[in-house]
């Protein structure tokens, strides 16, 4: 009986979460509900990086200082407030958000290394939202105007978390 491949890892995911809105940017001519798939694979981007935070809070004798432990429940909230949001559009547009499903597997290792290589991957969520925004900027304003505050606050998340774990 084959074995199931192991589960992605965050970064993993999000890569492949990206080069499907790639997939989805460069389709010819351009499908009316491009917009609303957007929106949705967004939306799961928002759901991964909230259970990644959840799954890192789940283990707190990991979390080197009371800081950081407090800085991930606020980029949880924060991302899970991404998410509603992005599916209170979806919603406005006439469509709905994607179940959540099973997103992501724990990932052994120590929270410092975990949290390193969540900032990476999140450099590929801002690149994301950045072509996301190009997209919709002239086709769907409202939705344009949501992902840029939404980037904003990803950035700044990024600035923020880099400046707890990177050494000076």
């Amino acid at each position: 009986m084959p074995s199931e491949p192991p589960p992605l890892s965050f970064a993993a995911q999000i890569a492949a979460l990206r080069e499907e809105a790639g997939r989805l940017i460069r389709i010819r001519p351009i499908p009316a509900d491009t917009g609303l798939a957007l929106l949705k694979l967004l939306h799961q981007v928002e759901l991964l990086a909230a259970r990644r935070y959840e799954l890192l809070l789940a283990r707190p004798e990991q979390i080197p200082s009371e800081i950081l432990r407090e800085t991930l429940s606020r980029r949880e909230a924060m991302e899970r407030r991404h998410a509603a949001q992005l599916a209170q559009r979806l919603e406005a547009l006439g469509s709905s958000p994607p179940p959540a499903g099973e997103l992501i597997a724990r990932e052994a290792g120590d929270t410092l290394p975990v949290v390193v290589s969540s900032l990476l991957a999140k450099r590929d969520m801002v690149k994301l939202y950045r072509a996301a925004i190009r997209f919709l900027a002239p086709r769907d304003k409202g939705s344009a105007a949501l992902l840029r505050l939404i980037l904003e606050e990803e950035e700044a998340h990024i600035a923020a978390m880099r400046s707890l774990v990177v050494p000076r």
